[in-house]
């Protein structure tokens, strides 16, 4: 916090507040002796901790991004990513980036484990996939086909197939818990499945939606049958559209596109003061070929170029 030029007194209470801290436990009305707690750091559920957080990861993450790559993280999961003309620079700067982490790690007390980091090309050839591996503290480390990065399982090519796929079974998995409910008015069992089941297949359906084609809708529709036959009792073998009318629930895919335009309003409504707010002009351009959702919610909705 120093480094980063925080005021002295802070420092020192935040020192303080994580220092010669004790505890008890109590159970059934008995408490036991007090203990010290060493190096306990902030108390769980302190409001102090992505504050402190974002600090103690700062000298990992904090990087430019821009289009020669960047860095994100979320609690303790750590992504970052080159962007090159071949995949040798990219092989450099990725290995670039191993050491800076590893660095980082001694001097921060954290821990990498090699079998949790997963390292993915993307191209536009196929044939260019590189499949050269990178050492990771003394082991070496394959690309992968696919992996999950904040619960989306990213794969080459960027099909979300196997997203899709999971999404699917979660979703109807928690649509056949919902049919085991008995004696629910049909008001309430539409709520929870917009409360439980709906959610588990629409994360982040913003990112994968583009590649939610015909031949992908199957294992979708069959959650939407099932959550209609948990509200109404409709059959089955019905037809999505229909089981969807009787149950009186939003199909999958119109979920899906209000999502990405509650999106896309969200970001062009963004203050100016923002850093979110400068993707806007990108995201203005048109692009013939590999669109976001994005762009394809705006080319969709018939938005002027």
């Amino acid at each position: 916090m120093r480094t980063r030029g925080v005021p002295e007194k802070i420092v020192r209470w935040t020192e303080a507040f994580c220092s010669d801290r004790t505890a008890s436990l109590q159970v059934n009305g008995q408490e036991s002796d007090v203990q010290d707690l060493p190096q306990a750091g902030l108390p769980q559920g302190s409001p102090l901790s992505p504050i402190a957080y974002l600090f103690f990861n700062a000298d990992l993450v904090q990087r430019k991004i821009d289009a020669n790559g960047g860095a994100i993280a979320f609690i303790d999961d750590f992504t970052a990513w080159v962007t090159g003309p071949t995949a040798q620079s990219n092989l450099e700067g990725i290995q670039s980036i191993v050491e800076h982490a590893t660095d980082w790690e001694r001097r921060s007390g954290a821990t990498f484990q090699a079998k949790k980091t997963a390292i993915m090309h993307f191209t536009r050839n196929a044939q260019k996939l590189d499949t050269t591996p990178i050492m990771i503290k003394g082991e070496m480390v394959k690309p992968k086909g696919h992996t999950k990065i904040l619960g989306v399982v990213m794969d080459t090519r960027l099909k979300f197939r196997q997203h899709i796929a999971e999404a699917a079974s979660k979703g109807l998995e928690a649509a056949m818990e919902l049919k085991r409910l008995r004696g629910l008015s049909a008001r309430t069992a539409r709520q929870l499945f917009a409360a439980t089941v709906t959610p588990i297949v629409d994360y982040a359906s913003n990112v994968w939606m583009h590649a939610y084609k015909d031949r992908l809708m199957g294992p979708i529709n069959r959650v939407q049958r099932a959550g209609a036959q948990a509200i109404v009792g409709t059959f089955m073998t019905v037809a999505t559209s229909v089981a969807e009318a009787e149950a009186h629930i939003v199909s999958a895919r119109e979920r899906f596109w209000k999502r990405a335009i509650k999106m896309w309003m969200d970001v062009h409504t963004l203050p100016e003061t923002n850093p979110l707010s400068r993707i806007t002009s990108r995201i203005k351009k048109f692009y013939p070929y590999y669109l976001s959702p994005l762009h394809q919610s705006r080319w969709n909705r018939g938005e002027p170029a």
